[in-house]
């Protein structure tokens, strides 16, 4: 941040004072007393004095930046004419310089602190950070909870670790979007919400329901893309801060400009075709090959559908941060915002099935994010997107039967679940039973035992009694009486896999 004289002359406006020259090459980087200060001298320091008759015998330097005090009534302009033309000069008049000393201080401790802030935000915004995790960051500097609405007064950042770990009561948003006392509060006080919309500061205004200030800024005054609410629930409001929300104001209105640059130009090439698709739009004909030669070349090897619900997902408070992350944690993925959903198209290569560490990684993603997401089986032809993508919101439904933890879900883990809920829709799983399971499960439900789950058990480790034994967490020797007691029921005969296959699936669906 560049700091001239001027600058220093607005800081002490309320003095009566005067600029000789400003020169607007040299950034004043900090100040020092000039009895102190010992050659040789620099033109990016601010030399503050006292005037005395001996200081027109000084030897200045070119350039140099002068602060100097004098007693009021003093004639300034005769002041003025003993330093040479070269040197810029503010006299303030005053009776007490200790005053002036106090205040430089001040500023050059509050433009270094802001100026580190600024640096920070620009390396965000550079190096493709999240607006989450400025915020985050921000905490830091403001030492109070920090809100960010759009346009809607939807929430799309906010500190809510900080206000979490602190045990702040915080009813500044119901949901994600604003309170309806903070509708009120908006509309109180002059309308405050409009104010707010036209000014270029921060507006601040004692909020009596949250028993605290808060700091109110429009993120842009000629477009509506939003506000920032800044609440002292933790400390109380310095000057530094309102200068900071300035410096916060510009970052978040460069990353929503970036953002949506990036979201038009990533749209231009696929995501419509892809909404065609997943919309049963779309007739392959011939005006459509040139077209499908390109779709083909960006979609091509192995690929899974996978899907997040942002209505069920508490982390995706901001898709558009969301969005953002898969395509940065999870290579060659290409992702698409339909129906108010997350839809990322995972691609692998065709020489190999998608790999333990890509879904561990995208499972850890949603379960650190607070994401509810559904992962389809592998296909290869983008034109059947649709029924993958319909297979990932059915991983979704099934998988939150077993959990309401968010997670993601892959439907190859729960596609007997969705086999024989297809099934149960028009047969019962009792006709489909076979015949010696379908007796065991009689005899169970009769007996109190559990010979059909262990005769399921011994199937599906491939009928091995160790394996068996230590899925169950059963002695070997226990085990081995239940066989006995199930062969002489429905016999052993477990030879063919044909039986074996029927009777799994017998009881998957009539457990």
């Amino acid at each position: 941040m560049y700091i001239g004289l001027k600058n220093i002359q607005a800081l002490f406006s309320e003095f009566p004072n005067y600029l000789t020259f400003s020169d607007t090459i040299h950034c004043l980087t900090g100040w020092e007393k000039l009895n102190n200060a010992s050659p040789p001298y620099i033109s990016h320091l601010l030399y503050v004095c006292e005037y005395t008759e001996s200081i027109s015998h000084f030897p200045f330097i070119e350039d140099m930046h002068i602060l100097c005090t004098v007693n009021p009534g003093t004639d300034m302009n005769a002041i003025a004419d003993q330093f040479s033309d070269s040197v810029s000069l503010l006299l303030v008049e005053t009776a007490d310089s200790s005053i002036v000393f106090t205040e430089l201080q001040k500023y050059f401790n509050m433009q270094c602190g802001n100026g580190f802030y600024g640096q920070t935000l620009l390396d965000f915004l550079a190096f493709d950070t999240s607006l989450q995790n400025a915020i985050d960051y921000s905490f830091r500097v403001f030492g109070n909870p920090i809100f960010v609405f759009d346009a809607n007064y939807n929430l799309i950042a906010a500190t809510w670790d900080e206000i979490e770990k602190r045990g702040i009561s915080e009813a500044l948003v119901l949901n994600k979007r604003f309170s309806e006392d903070e509708f009120k509060m908006a509309n109180r006080a002059n309308h405050l919400h409009e104010k707010v919309k036209k000014s270029e500061i921060p507006i601040k205004a004692y909020n009596e329901i949250l028993g605290y200030e808060q700091l109110y800024c429009s993120i842009n005054t000629q477009k509506d893309l939003g506000h920032i609410v800044v609440s002292a629930a933790i400390r109380p409001f310095g000057p530094e801060h309102e200068e900071m929300l300035l410096t916060l104001k510009k970052y978040v209105n460069e990353q929503l400009k970036k953002d949506s640059f990036i979201r038009t130009s990533r749209g231009f090439n696929y995501e419509y075709f892809l909404r065609d698709l997943l919309d049963e739009k779309i007739a392959t004909d011939r005006s459509l090959m040139t077209r499908m030669n390109y779709v083909e070349c960006e979609f091509s090897g192995n690929m899974y559908c996978m899907v997040i619900e942002t209505a069920r997902s508490a982390g995706a408070v901001n898709v558009y941060r969301i969005r953002n992350m898969l395509e940065s944690h999870l290579p060659n993925t290409k992702t698409l915002i339909y129906n108010g959903q997350i839809i990322a198209i995972l691609s692998i290569s065709d020489k190999q099935l998608i790999p333990k560490e890509y879904i561990q990684s995208a499972s850890l993603l949603c379960i650190e994010n607070g994401l509810f997401a559904g992962l389809s089986n592998c296909f290869q032809s983008i034109m059947k997107v649709k029924e993958y993508y319909n297979q990932a919101l059915r991983a979704i439904e099934l998988g939150i039967c077993h959990t309401t933890e968010p997670a993601l879900f892959v439907y190859e883990d729960y596609f007997l679940e969705h086999i024989n809920s297809l099934f149960r829709q028009k047969e019962s799983p009792a006709v489909f039973c076979h015949p010696k399971m379908k007796f065991l499960l009689d005899y169970d439900k009769l007996h109190h035992s559990e010979l059909a789950y262990t005769l399921y058990m011994y199937l599906t480790h491939e009928r091995n009694l160790a394996s068996t034994s230590d899925a169950m967490h059963m002695h070997r020797t226990s085990l081995v009486y239940r066989f006995k007691k199930i062969y002489s029921l429905i016999g052993d005969d477990f030879d063919d896999y044909k039986t074996r296959l029927y009777m799994i699936l017998s009881y998957e669906m009539n457990k």
